[in-house]
């Protein structure tokens, strides 16, 4: 009746052929926009992983997708310039850099296993339980982990307790022999 309940839902792994759509759609956004919608891919990767580093890197890819596109644009005009040197091989870079780093977290996202809401599960070090009445005995080191087995102590042998009911019946005994001499006494 009363207990922990139920843990909270775990989350489901797609199936594989959404999970490669997905892959392909996200890697095919950084790579066919050159870099410009990389941000994107970022994004999905802080959603699903919820970790503070990717969201950083999200907002730094959003950042400097954005200042890409507002130079590149602004010096157009130009045939060469600095700025093509230093902002077309950082578009190259997140075109590359982003969809590597998508594939490795998405893929390792969905290869470690869960952690159960409550596992039941005993631990090795713990007592077992035993059932209501019985006498405790201490655990046993389990075999493998570098100590020698604990032999069982014996235990040492005691007269077990004379029964309730030998002592209530002698008790009876003293009582009526008790009453049989005092109403002996009374019918003098």
């Amino acid at each position: 009746m009363h207990g922990h309940g139920y843990g909270p839902p775990q989350p489901t792994r797609p199936s594989t052929a959404v999970l490669v759509t997905v892959r392909v759609l996200c890697v095919g956004l950084a790579l066919l926009t050159f870099g410009l919608l990389a941000w994107g891919t970022m994004l999905r990767i802080a959603i699903m992983r919820r970790r503070r580093l990717d969201w950083v890197l999200f907002w730094i890819s959003l950042a400097l997708a954005i200042a890409a596109f507002v130079i590149i644009g602004e010096f157009a005009e130009d045939e060469t310039t600095a700025v093509d040197f230093v902002f077309l091989p950082l578009l190259l870079g997140l075109a590359i850099g982003v969809p590597i780093h998508y594939l490795v977290a998405d893929i390792r996202h969905y290869q470690k296993p869960r952690p159960a809401a409550w596992s039941p599960a005993p631990s090795p070090y713990t007592a077992p339980t035993v059932p209501y009445g019985m006498p405790p005995q201490a655990p046993q080191t389990p075999p493998g982990y570098g100590y020698p087995p604990v032999p069982p102590q014996p235990q040492p042998t005691a007269h077990p307790p004379q029964p309730r009911i030998d002592q209530v019946r002698a008790e009876l005994d003293e009582l009526s022999d008790y009453l049989r001499r005092d109403r002996g006494e009374q019918d003098r």
